[in-house]
């Protein structure tokens, strides 16, 4: 279960009404403040379709509870709470996880698929087909999602669920037919989590179900995005690339100025990877990686090059103008190493791994927990 802290509440409303988040948490921190002095006051809170808060005289107890101190309540006072009935039949469901089972076509072995899924803990629901699915995704969120094999052009539900911050962070299992290869790729797909192949034991399936439910239970609590994905090495796929990270960055919770820094370091990133890495071969893929915790944004970007020795151009483009530096380095006989340097200046920090086949870009999502710009 993750915690939602005020601040991260400050955080979602300020994105959601495009308003300053400094604003947005005081509003918050004074809607709270006058509602403990009305309990204070032996009155009744009523938040619409949320809860009703009260406070009424009780048997005195030795301590007061976490809610009471928090409130400032004599210890002889109670903290009374009674959910929205919508909101409390919501809640008593919520403990079960949400598995959508996808599938080309209901038969008997679905059936026995979605019993083996089903346990004390979870509930399954069984689609037909990405459109049903999609469509079934609207209506209600899931945990996990396992696609099985035969579902036509079933990447789209997973970049469906991947792009979006709200679902990023539902599981997807593929079932792979026998003898498919997973590497392979088909012009730009969202990579799923994990994947089983045909044929298979439902035990198996089930295994790796309850990993995965339990992965993302806890990684809920520290990630808020994570999105991954592959593309041939082709211009279409290049730029359908470029406006995937534009949909994914506007969610970030970045002011626009900074979205747009990262936008141009990762078109960077991909255009080196496209053009030096892999040579425009379509043969080749790119992959990245996209993660979004509290405090940044993070895109790592790699290809199928056999990389090259990058500390001269990171060592420059912290110490030197870029210019000047690209200019000094095409006149010794080099490549000129303007693109790096360009996105030293657009993101707070830039790796390279050691073969120099794939860059790391982080920018900070909140002001004054960044450090430095360096490489």
């Amino acid at each position: 279960m993750k915690t939602v802290s005020i601040g991260d509440l400050a955080q979602r409303v300020a994105q959601e009404i495009s308003a300053p988040e400094p604003q947005a948490r005081a509003v918050l921190d004074r809607a709270v403040e006058l509602m403990r002095k009305e309990l204070q006051r032996g009155n009744r809170v009523e938040l619409p379709k949320l809860l009703s808060i009260s406070v009424k005289l009780g048997q005195s107890v030795a301590a007061k509870s976490a809610a009471e101190a928090a409130l400032n309540l004599p210890p002889a006072r109670l903290l009374q709470m009674e959910l929205d009935d919508d909101l409390r039949k919501t809640v008593e469901g919520a403990g079960l996880y949400q598995i959508l089972l996808v599938v080309p076509q209901k038969n008997f072995f679905t059936g026995v698929m979605a019993a083996r899924l089903s346990t004390a803990r979870s509930e399954v629901t069984v689609v037909e087909g990405v459109d049903e699915a999609i469509g079934r995704l609207k209506e209600k969120s899931a945990d996990l999602i396992v696609l099985d094999a035969g579902v036509e052009n079933s990447p789209r539900v997973t970049e469906e669920v991947k792009k979006q911050r709200a679902t990023s962070l539902t599981a997807v299992i593929r079932v792979l037919s026998e003898g498919e290869d997973e590497s392979t790729v088909k012009e730009l797909e969202a990579s799923c989590d994990e994947s089983i192949p045909e044929p298979f034991e439902l035990a198996d399936l089930v295994r790796l179900a309850e990993a995965e439910l339990a992965r993302i239970a806890e990684e809920r609590n520290y990630f808020d995005h994570v999105m991954n994905f592959k593309f041939n090495t082709t211009e279409d796929m290049v730029e359908r690339a470029n406006e995937l990270m534009g949909h994914v960055l506007a969610q970030s919770g970045l002011d626009e100025e900074s979205q747009a820094a990262t936008a141009v370091a990762f078109r960077e990133a991909v255009d080196n990877a496209a053009r030096h890495g892999n040579k425009y071969n379509p043969e080749r893929n790119i992959e990245v990686q996209y993660l979004l915790d509290r405090e940044k944004v993070t895109v790592a970007v790699g290809d199928e090059g056999e990389g090259f020795d990058t500390e001269i151009y990171l060592s420059r483009g912290v110490s030197s103008n870029p210019v000047e530096a690209a200019r000094e380095r095409t006149a010794a006989g080099g490549v000129g190493g303007l693109g790096i340097m360009l996105m030293l200046k657009c993101v707070d920090k830039l790796e390279y791994n050691y073969a120099g086949n794939k860059i790391t870009l982080s920018k900070y999502v909140r002001k004054g927990t960044q450090p430095a710009a360096q490489a």
